[in-house]
């Protein structure tokens, strides 16, 4: 299941299911208005949600074009999050650096977002925790975090397989960059690691450090992140920032 939030007048937008092609949505707020509502409930709601998804895909239920422009974060804030503050800009949004920053980097991985996790919760307790997965990029200038955005589609763990190995394809101003590969089956121990002296409420972040990238930048840089399946097409859709300074 493929899951993404649309922009609108709130703050934490309007959930919508997506098909696993990312050309088609459905709207759900008779389910769930936005993914964290959707995530406090999951038990309840998580399988309404699947049916939704099955008929998106088999035509029974109704859909409209999905443009990820339209999309902000899966989840625009976020109780907690490993990499940064809970206030996201969008995977479309430009990149807004203080004029004058130097050594601009963007760190580009995996990232899972969990139901609740009791403080000190095992492997096991912590991979059952694992709702979503989503490709999370850091901006940091002069070695301090300056922002945080995500892809705008989270999906289910089973897209991705189990196990299976993933490779991030990073461009910076149309040309390819070295790329970070590697498998998210490692999530469970990085969650269990991030509860370790506390608990996680539902809708927390943790960035997995699996598909590892890390990219140099400068203003006017354009950078576009994204991660294919074995058919060549997009699993999460893509982050595609433009950094510049506030105020332009």
């Amino acid at each position: 299941m493929k899951l993404a939030t649309l922009k609108d007048s709130t703050r934490d937008g309007k959930l919508v299911v997506v098909s696993k092609d990312l050309t088609r949505c459905s709207e759900v707020g008779h389910i769930a208005r936005t993914l964290q509502a959707a995530l406090d409930d999951w038990a309840h709601v998580g399988p309404r949600l699947a049916r939704v998804a099955i008929g998106v895909e088999t035509g029974s239920q109704p859909t409209m074009r999905f443009h990820e422009h339209d999309a902000a974060s899966p989840l625009p804030r976020a109780f907690f999050w490993t990499g940064g503050s809970g206030g996201f800009s969008g995977p479309r949004d430009p990149v807004l650096i203080a004029d004058g920053a130097s050594d601009i980097s963007m760190t580009t991985q995996l990232a899972v977002i969990v139901d609740d996790v009791d403080a000190q919760a095992g492997a096991d307790e912590a991979k059952q925790a694992i709702l979503l997965v989503l490709l999370a990029a850091d901006i940091s200038t002069d070695g301090t975090g300056a922002g945080s955005s995500f892809s705008p589609v989270a999906v289910t763990p089973d897209e991705l397989g189990e196990g299976a190995d993933l490779s991030l394809l990073v461009r910076r101003n149309g040309k390819p960059l070295e790329s970070g590969k590697g498998s998210s089956k490692d999530s469970a121990g990085v969650v269990a690691a991030a509860a370790r002296s506390r608990s996680l409420v539902a809708g927390s972040i943790v960035a997995t450090g699996a598909c590892l990238a890390t990219s140099s930048l400068s203003v006017g840089d354009t950078v576009r992140i994204e991660m294919n399946d074995r058919t060549g097409h997009s699993i999460f859709g893509a982050i595609e920032q433009t950094v510049e300074t506030r105020g332009k």
